[in-house]
């Protein structure tokens, strides 16, 4: 390592020490355990998440499928547990909270070297390069996001991304656009794609700025810098398309598909996005969401205005600008453009594109100071001697500390798993399991799920939810088979508690709906068990409550809940529409036990004719259930179809005692296979 590394190798591993020691906490409150809302997407979502897929690749297999979540969803395509990502891997060898403590200690400072180095190649001296790396490494963006870990890996390899784009612009080498590659597929692969896009987008504000000016004077179109550029981004997409291809897939089928979304299912956080809590908070404390410091800003000032290289620091800073309108969605129109394209438009956090703006600061400040050192060292060498020292201070006390401190400590030990099976027998009066075979509606947030429970629940989303389970899950809910419920902010303001307040069913947050015509949506999810804070009254007709009278929440048994598997003797085709497909589903002649309903006409079974269906015959057994693989063994006197209860997914594939089988849509969103008379496996 030069000499003039070691400054900011120094300032880095330091940042991570800093951090440790401000940024974490031995483990979370006793009275937190994940229902607190800045912990709960980490104690609900990432942990357990991390848990399955360090588990399943330590036994050596890709983790492909979640049972847990719904009716069940691809796992490895979600993309936001980063299951490809190679720092992850780490998940299979240590437990999962120490895993992200680390993770987040080696990303911090990868954020602090990687801006160092964008701001030296921008013309930082060694010290300004630790004073930007400082800078953005303890900002909001990058040290306050880890409690949403993809977040922060993602923030940690973008001033690498940056500086990836400055070489290929730079000298259009095979070597630049080889690194660009890389550093791009390792920010994909780290699972939060909103904050890589606006990088990208950024890059190619600041790559424009840097190409066009010399491609007009010189009259030519820079053809090495263009090519390393689409050679890299090229090669990262390639590099990625492992993750990539499947999440795709899963996108274009989930409630989140491109186009399928309006303006108005943009759900925002007020006070982040309004520019004016912005400013006040900036001008309070010298410091806010996104802006290091007033001290960034008066050296970013310095940057612009003396040494070479202001075109560059330029550039840069109107990515940083870019940045931050496009974080007041409803206070300026880039947000609004940024919506056609893919991925960036109605993201619910558009604050997290401030990472631009952070970044953009932090470096122009690490030049500045460094000019500053420069103008100084020609009038008063002694005195310029201490200009970096004295601003790495004032920066550590102003903006630094502050910024640790900000946030809420992270958690370097993970509470004791929350089995669902025991919160409910704790819940429960009497010896009665209904959990045991069927899947649990919990009416509101379920942060419960963690490592190997074998619980299902039906109401804790996946962020790219199967769109047909989320058509079914918002009929049962308000009667409209949508896939994200639409914000009424008025309606909001008048009645809270009848508001479509939420974009159900993304992570799930809801009440029972107050009309219940429409229950026996969660019979077909095979909802064996109901908990509810303050359940409609119909609850109390149709379900039985098995959890002391007076206690909350309150727990039901439902009687009416069909198995995880079983034999259906007819079949009726599905409607076209939707809306009809679901009506006939909760229909009062609708009998799921006698008669189910397929996208297609099955094989050798009649279709619905003038008699009534027979009444059911034959069992269903489970006899292995892991997260790729069932296997079910029938018995019956009839042919059959036999349903299983799971939601349906390209990459299922089903076999009858070995044989290849068609594998069919039943009930609008879950499984079934066509068997012949006898005993058979599945």
């Amino acid at each position: 390592m030069s000499r003039g590394h070691v400054p900011l190798a120094a300032v880095a591993t330091g940042t991570a020490l800093l951090w440790w020691i401000l940024g974490t906490q031995a483990a979370l409150p006793p009275d937190h355990r994940g229902r607190a809302e800045w912990s709960g997407d980490f104690l609900s979502y990432y942990l357990p998440n991390a848990e399955r897929a360090g588990q399943r690749l330590a036994e050596g297999a890709l983790p492909l499928w979640n049972p847990h979540q719904a009716a069940g969803a691809p796992f490895l395509a979600t993309l936001q547990p980063g299951v490809l990502y190679p720092p992850n891997w780490l998940h299979g060898v240590l437990p999962a909270q120490a895993a992200f403590v680390v993770l987040a200690f080696l990303h911090v400072a990868l954020a602090a070297l990687a801006t160092g180095a964008l701001a030296g190649a921008l013309g930082a001296c060694p010290w300004g390069r630790a004073l930007a790396g400082l800078l953005y490494a303890t900002s909001l963006q990058v040290a306050g996001s880890v409690w949403s870990p993809p977040v922060l890996y993602t923030a940690a390899w973008a001033p690498a991304l940056v500086l990836a784009v400055e070489r290929c612009v730079a000298g259009g080498s095979l070597r630049s656009g080889c690194s660009l590659a890389l550093v791009l597929a390792l920010a994909l692969l780290a699972g939060w794609p909103y904050s890589v896009a606006i990088v990208l987008v950024g890059s190619g504000v600041f790559a424009l700025l840097r190409l066009v000016p010399s491609a007009w004077r010189e009259r030519r179109l820079p053809l090495r810098p263009v090519a390393a550029l689409a050679g890299g981004g090229l090669g990262g997409l390639l590099l990625a398309a492992p993750q990539l291809l499947p999440t795709w897939e899963l996108l274009s089928r989930s409630c989140r598909a491109l186009g399928s979304l309006i303006e108005s299912q943009a759900i925002f956080v007020d006070a982040p996005h309004d520019p004016r809590v912005f400013l006040r908070s900036l001008l309070r404390s010298g410091t806010s969401d996104g802006v290091p410091g007033l001290v960034a800003l008066g050296l970013a000032a310095v940057a612009l205005v003396f040494g070479p290289g202001r075109s560059r620091v330029a550039a840069l800073l109107a990515a940083g600008l870019l940045g931050l309108l496009a974080s007041f969605p409803l206070h300026a129109p880039v947000y609004g453009w940024l919506r056609f394209l893919p991925v960036l438009g109605d993201f619910r956090f558009p604050f997290r594109y401030r990472l631009l703006t952070a970044l953009a600061l932090a470096v122009a400040a690490g030049v500045g100071v460094s000019r500053l050192e420069g103008r100084l060292a020609t009038r008063s060498p002694r005195a310029a001697r201490f200009v970096v020292p004295v601003a790495l201070a004032v920066v550590l006390a102003s903006a630094a500390v502050p910024g640790l401190r900000a946030g809420r400590p992270f958690a370097r030990s993970a509470p004791a798993p929350i089995s669902i099976a025991a919160e409910l027998e704790a819940m429960a009066e009497g010896d009665e399991r209904p959990w045991d075979e069927g899947r649990v509606y919990w009416a509101r947030r379920a942060d419960k799920v963690r490592g190997s429970d074998p619980g299902r629940v039906v109401h804790d989303m996946e962020p790219l939810t199967l769109a047909r389970t989320a058509r079914l899950l918002t009929f049962f809910e308000v009667g409209r088979p949508l896939t994200l419920l639409t914000l009424d902010r008025g309606r909001r303001r008048r009645s809270p508690e009848r508001a479509d307040a939420v974009a159900a069913p993304f992570y799930g947050y809801t009440r029972l709906p107050e009309d219940g015509r429409r229950a026996a949506v969660l019979d077909l999810f095979s909802v064996g068990t109901v908990v509810a804070e303050k359940p409609p009254t119909w609850a109390y007709r149709r379900y039985r409550r098995i959890s002391p009278y007076g206690a909350e929440p309150v727990v039901f048994a439902n009687p009416r809940a069909l198995p995880r598997a079983y034999r259906v003797p007819r079949a009726i085709p599905e409607p076209r529409d939707p809306r009809a497909a679901l009506a006939r589903l909760t229909s009062a002649g609708f009998d799921p036990r006698r008669v189910v309903m397929l996208d297609v006409p099955p094989p050798k079974l009649t279709l619905r004719g003038a008699r009534p269906p027979p009444a059911p015959s034959g069992t269903v057994e489970i006899e292995l259930d892991e997260p790729e693989r069932v296997r079910l063994r029938t018995r019956g006197p009839a042919p059959a179809l036999v349903v299983l209860t799971d939601a349906g997914f390209p990459g299922w594939e089903a076999y009858v005692d070995g044989a290849p089988a068609p594998l069919l849509r039943a009930n609008f969103a879950f499984r079934a296979v066509a068997v012949p008379a006898g005993e058979h496996i599945d």
